[in-house]
C-alpha cells in the first residue's frame, strides 16, 4: 500500500527533532515506516530544494517554497489587511502525486496551504486533524482583551506599524478559517482523537467518514521508566508547556499565581517552558493584568528539548495546562505520560483525555479561583497527587501505545484504500 503524506514539518528528512507542533509527525514516521506492507512518501515545504530523496526507506518531495519578491508598501498593505500568502502548488502536488503513484494522500491539518490537495486529485484525501482554527477563533483575545489593546501597546509598538502584531494575527487566521471551512465541507474522510474534533467536523461536514487513531507522542517521552513516587518537594514545583500563543493562556496563569501568593499560602515557584522571560506577549499581559512575572514566583525557561523537558517535569509535582482553547495538546499527553498530576482547562477536547478527578483534574476556562483551590488540595494530599497521576500514567500508556496505534491506522488506511492488510 502506497501512503503519501503532505506535513506541514519536514519530519525526519532533516534529522531535526521539533520542540512543538512537529515531533509527534516525526514519531509517527518512525512507527509506520518500518511496517513491511506500506511504502511511504512524504512531501513538504523546504527552503533549500526540491529534489526527490530516498532514505530509511521512505521518499521524501521537498516542495521548495519561493520568495517572492514584493513592494515593501505592498507588503505592509497585505500586512494590515491579514492577507495570506496563497501557495500556486497544483503543479508541484501534481508532479509528486504522479511520480509515487499513491493508493491513499494523507494531509496534516485542514487550515494549512496543503489542505486544498483534493482539488487536485482523485486519489482518495484523509485529512489528520491537529488544531481546528474556526473554533480558534471564537476564543482568541482572552477576557478584558481586544484588538486595541495590542495595536495601542508600547510593547507592540514597532509590530504594530509593520502589521504583526496578535490583532493582525487575527486577521490572517480569519482566512485561514475560511480556508478550513471549505476544505472541511468537501472532505471525504477525517481522521481526528476527540469528541470535540468529531463533533466540530461533522457540524461542518455532516456526510463525512471519521475515524479515530490516537496520537503518536516524541520518542523520549517512551524511553523511561513510569514514575511511582514524586520526590516531596518543600516548595511546590508547577510546571506548564506554552507558547507564546494569545489565547495559550499565559495570562491565566499571572493570575492564578497572584492569587496563590496572596490567598492561598504555598510555598510555590510556577516554570514556564516556552516563553522566554522578554516574551512580548508576556509582557503584554503583565502591563495590562498589572502583575510582573516574578513578583509572583514565575519563572520563564523559553524552549527546551524533549529531555530536559522530562528532567524538569519529574521534578515538578504539579503540571498546568491553562489553554482558553485546545484540541489534544501533546503537552498534557506528555505530562501524563510521565506520571504528573495535570490540572487543565476543559475546553475543546481535553475531556477527552482527561478524566476528572481520576487521570488529572478538569477547571473551566478562565478558571483561576478553581484552578488557585485545585492547586492547593493537590499540594495539602500528597496522596491524591500520586493516585491522579499514577492513574494519568497507565491511561496515556495506552492511549498512545504505538502498536496500537499503528494497528488503528492501518485499518483506516485499509477502509479508505479498500485495500485489505
Amino acid at each position: 500500500m502506497k501512503i503519501l503524506w503532505f506535513t506541514s514539518t519536514c519530519s525526519l528528512y532533516d534529522n531535526n527533532s521539533s520542540y512543538n507542533g512537529g515531533g509527534w509527525i516525526e514519531s509517527l514516521e518512525k512507527i509506520i515506516r518500518v511496517h513491511p506492507e506500506i511504502e511511504l512518501g512524504i512531501s513538504f515545504f523546504h527552503k533549500t530544494g526540491s529534489e526527490k530523496k530516498v532514505k530509511d526507506d521512505t521518499t521524501y518531495y521537498p516542495i521548495l517554497r519561493r520568495l517572492q519578491k514584493i513592494n515593501p508598501l505592498k507588503k505592509l498593505i497585505r500586512n494590515w489587511k491579514g492577507i495570506i500568502k496563497i501557495d500556486d502548488l497544483q503543479k508541484d502536488v501534481e508532479k509528486v502525486i504522479s511520480d509515487f503513484n499513491p493508493d491513499l494522500i494523507q494531509v496534516f491539518g485542514t487550515e494549512g496551504p496543503f489542505s486544498i490537495i483534493q482539488n487536485y486529485t482523485k486519489v482518495p484525501v484523509l485529512y489528520h486533524i491537529q488544531g481546528i482554527i474556526n473554533p480558534c477563533l471564537n476564543t482568541y483575545f482572552p477576557i478584558n482583551q481586544s484588538k486595541f489593546n495590542f495595536h495601542l501597546s508600547y510593547n507592540y509598538l514597532l509590530q504594530t506599524i509593520k502589521g504583526n502584531n496578535p490583532a493582525f494575527d487575527l486577521l490572517r487566521f480569519k482566512n485561514q478559517a475560511l480556508r478550513e471551512k471549505n476544505v472541511l465541507k468537501k472532505a471525504k474522510y477525517v481522521m481526528g482523537r476527540t469528541h470535540w474534533d468529531n463533533l466540530v467536523v461533522k457540524l461542518y461536514n455532516p456526510n463525512v467518514q471519521y475515524f479515530h487513531v490516537d496520537e503518536a507522542l516524541r520518542p523520549d517521552f517512551y524511553n523511561i521508566s513510569p514514575v511511582v513516587k514524586f520526590k516531596r518537594n518543600k516548595q511546590v514545583k508547577i510546571i506548564s508547556t506554552l507558547s507564546e500563543t494569545v489565547y495559550k493562556g499565559i495570562d491565566v496563569v499571572l493570575k492564578t499565581a497572584k492569587l496563590l501568593k496572596e490567598c492561598a499560602n504555598i510555598d510555590f515557584t510556577w516554570e514556564i517552558i516556552g516563553v522566554e522571560k522578554n516574551s512580548k506577549l508576556l509582557k503584554h499581559f503583565e502591563q495590562t493584568e498589572k502583575i510582573n512575572h516574578r513578583e509572583v514566583n514565575i519563572f520563564c525557561s523559553g524552549k527546551k528539548k524533549p529531555q530536559e523537558i522530562i528532567h524538569l517535569i519529574q521534578n515538578a509535582d504539579i503540571y498546568i495546562h491553562p489553554s482558553y482553547i485546545d484540541n489534544s495538546p501533546n503537552s498534557v499527553c506528555e505530562a501524563q505520560m510521565l506520571g504528573i498530576p495535570v490540572i487543565a482547562c476543559n475546553v475543546g477536547g481535553v475531556s477527552t483525555i482527561i478524566q476528572d478527578k481520576k487521570t488529572g483534574i478538569l477547571v473551566p476556562s478562565n478558571g483561576v479561583f478553581e484552578l488557585a483551590h485545585s492547586i492547593k488540595k493537590l499540594e495539602e494530599d500528597k496522596d491524591l497527587r500520586d493516585r491522579i497521576g499514577n492513574q494519568a500514567h497507565l491511561e496515556a500508556s495506552l492511549r498512545h501505545d504505538r502498536e496500537k496505534i499503528l494497528f488503528d491506522l492501518m485499518e483506516v488506511y485499509a477502509q479508505v484504500t479498500k485495500i485489505k492488510n
